[in-house]
């Protein structure tokens, strides 16, 4: 018997779990290296916790830390100004350019990265009608649309020189969780129309009032959290949150240059830790595109 979600939408609470170790991701298994997104998914920090989490973490945020947001930026803007009807993909490009790809293999790789990212994620958890749900839970990561995303994968170490496995896996980890979230971001904030004032303010209204990103889940692997058994599936519904009203004044005002702070991009030791690559990118794009 499965326990019912539970779905957590207050700005305090979801910023409390956020942080709360009793609370785990879904855990991906980690079979012999192949190129499958299976594999991907297993070595890959998002997917694990503890140590290896972190030893994996800390490997991306050294990299990331080698990359210069500026540059990124100006390449994103120069990008955008030529290509404006490509968007919402060119913060990929830019950033698989980065990463080691070729410039003349930028698209190639861009479009390897959307095949990755569109398996990449866990399915998402069967509806449920408030009680408990008796039926076999089926794994989140038995999806049936991995072909394509292997394919992507095999593509892409190519086109990165055939890393070593250790840092494929951080390379198209970064690219396969930019990919959707960033063209989401750019997307969502083009949508806006025309607003004054810095992008930078359109970016963070973008993100609390219509983020990319909009539940996180995890799963209870301790006692004591508002009540859920152990085994709980946890719902953190970011977008709600950031349109508390007990944080956000008018929430459902679209309003650039308010205070507050949004929850998309997490918080605690599993906070995004490429904002600042996220926002540089879609910033340039944004702004090239809005001129």
């Amino acid at each position: 018997m499965t326990p019912p979600p539970l779905v957590v939408s207050r700005h305090h609470e979801v910023l409390a779990l956020l942080a709360d170790p009793r609370l785990t991701v879904i855990s991906a298994p980690r079979p012999p290296f192949t190129l499958t997104v299976a594999w991907l998914r297993g070595a890959v920090g998002r997917f694990t916790d503890g140590p290896a989490h972190a030893e994996r973490r800390a490997e991306a945020v050294r990299i990331l830390a080698g990359l210069d947001t500026r540059t990124l930026r100006e390449e994103a803007f120069r990008q955008a100004s030529a290509r404006p009807q490509e968007a919402e993909h060119l913060a990929t490009e830019v950033l698989a350019v980065a990463l080691g790809v070729r410039a003349e293999d930028g698209r190639q790789a861009a479009r390897a990265v959307t095949a990755i990212a569109a398996a990449y994620l866990p399915a998402a958890a069967p509806p449920t009608s408030g009680g408990p749900d008796t039926r076999a839970t089926p794994s989140p990561w038995a999806r049936q649309d991995t072909v394509a995303a292997d394919d992507g994968l095999v593509r892409l170490s190519r086109l990165l020189g055939d890393p070593q496995p250790q840092r494929l896996a951080v390379l198209a980890g970064l690219l396969a969780q930019a990919c959707d979230a960033t063209a989401g971001l750019i997307r969502n904030a083009l949508a806006a129309g025309a607003v004054a004032g810095p992008v930078e303010d359109l970016l963070a209204e973008t993100l609390r009032h219509d983020p990319p990103v909009r539940t996180l889940r995890r799963t209870v692997t301790g006692p004591g959290v508002n009540g859920a058994a152990q085994g709980t599936v946890v719902l953190l519904d970011v977008a709600a949150a950031n349109r508390d009203p007990e944080v956000f004044d008018d929430p459902g005002r679209f309003r650039p240059g308010r205070p507050g702070e949004h929850l998309t991009f997490g918080a605690g030791p599993r906070s995004c830790p490429a904002q600042e690559v996220a926002l540089a990118l879609a910033a340039g794009v944004v702004q090239a595109v809005r001129r």
